[in-house]
């Protein structure tokens, strides 16, 4: 039933090491292939992780590796029942395939292999890149900074504080030497990503933020003796640095979200009539500002959706929700409307859907946020259940 164990082992370190050919690959995935009895299959999976982990130690974060980049490959299968939730190591056994789920239909479709050539969606006379590190930088008196031209290594003094462009393209803040009192607090600055832009900015108290595309954040140089406070507009993942005595803020157009220390991710458009918080460590309180109502405190593994002052709380696998950090589209039965939002947001286009009834079409999936505009497209006609037909920048979506 399973491969030679050894053979699985040096195998999964050539994946791990980026030296795994595509042969190599290809029979990497065939170990991963479901079929007989599927508790003997995913036992088998398990008893070959926990060897490899006890021989080579390796960590979780090793073990998400290899997840987050199993799942960019491109590779379709055919599986006839829903995929069941189990350990990480049979979700990286179920990740061997890119998972199209079609779901009214209740089953997964489609059993081809997507090659990095680009795909033959009608009407494509140019393809379109994935996004990518660009954002704007706002200076409080209003002089704005292009970072995409901004060369690395580049300081900017900004009310008592530098302002450096690392070489990896973050934006760090720094105390600058000798700067004492409350003189960067009134001074605010505002990073904004375009459509098809991210960018990461690591705050003056040590707090890192990502944000993804078509977002802007609004922050003080220096954060105040009373509390941390930024606005948000779009979505960001928050990893917070712990300050008992300063509570870091993050405030939308409609809701306030209060912590000391911890990772959380928001999505909070204004665009968009939901807002969602995700806590993926620690503990925050969530405030509805539009009624002012009393907060919601949300645990580990907990999200929160606001739409129309109406709060519901689920549990949820929070790593989904940072998996556009992670650089991966991760698709758990969203509707199509709110898959091509992002698409949109991503590759800086314009959907439009001739057919109504096609936005509420729920998929299942995952793909890499770096291929092309028309690898994605492949995927998602691949099920049969929509076309796509591209002219420029506008994309329409069709039966």
């Amino acid at each position: 039933m399973m491969a030679d164990q050894a053979r699985v082992k040096v195998l999964l370190q050539q994946f791990a090491d980026g030296n795994i050919s595509q042969l190599e690959y290809m029979e990497l995935m065939g170990v991963f292939k479901l079929n007989g009895n599927d508790d003997d299959v995913f036992a088998a999976m398990d008893e070959v992780w926990k060897n490899i982990h006890t021989e080579e130690n390796y960590t979780d974060k090793d073990t998400e590796y290899f997840y987050q980049h199993l799942i960019g490959q491109d590779q379709f299968k055919v599986l006839k029942t829903k995929p069941v939730a189990r350990k990480l190591w049979s979700r990286i056994a179920v990740a061997a395939a890119v998972l199209l789920i079609f779901s009214t239909a209740g089953y997964l479709i489609d059993a081809r292999y997507f090659s990095d050539t680009p795909a033959r969606i009608a009407n494509t006379a140019k393809d379109i890149p994935a996004g990518k590190n660009s954002a704007v930088l706002t200076l409080s008196d209003g002089k704005v900074i292009d970072l995409n031209t901004t060369p690395a290594g580049a300081v900017l003094s900004e009310s008592g504080m530098q302002v450096v462009k690392a070489k990896d393209g973050q934006l760090v803040y720094r105390v600058q030497s000798g700067a004492t009192g409350n003189v960067g607090q009134q001074a605010l600055n505002t990073i904004s990503t375009p459509k098809g832009g991210q960018y990461q900015v690591n705050l003056p108290d040590g707090t890192r933020v990502w944000l993804n595309a078509a977002s802007s954040m609004k922050f003080p140089v220096q954060f105040s003796r009373k509390e941390r406070r930024i606005l948000l507009n779009g979505e960001a993942y928050f990893e917070v640095a712990k300050d008992k005595l300063h509570p870091f803020v993050v405030e939308t157009a409609k809701q306030a979200v209060e912590v000391l220390g911890t990772h959380f991710n928001i999505s909070g458009y204004a665009s968009d009539e939901l807002t969602r918080t995700t806590l993926l460590e620690g503990s925050v309180h969530v405030l509805d500002l539009e009624r002012n109502s009393a907060a919601l405190t949300l645990k580990p593994g907990q999200q929160s959706e606001m739409i129309s002052g109406r709060w519901k709380v689920s549990e949820v696998n929070a790593e989904e929700a940072v998996a556009w950090k992670n650089g991966t589209f991760l698709f758990t039965g969203q509707s199509l409307e709110e898959i091509m939002k992002q698409v949109e947001r991503w590759y800086d286009v314009d959907v439009v859907f001739e057919d109504k009834a096609l936005r509420k079409q729920a998929f299942r999936g995952t793909i890499s946020r770096f291929k092309n505009i028309s690898q994605l497209l492949q995927v998602l006609e691949s099920t049969g259940s929509v076309h796509f037909k591209v002219d420029g920048r506008r994309i329409r979506a069709m039966q």
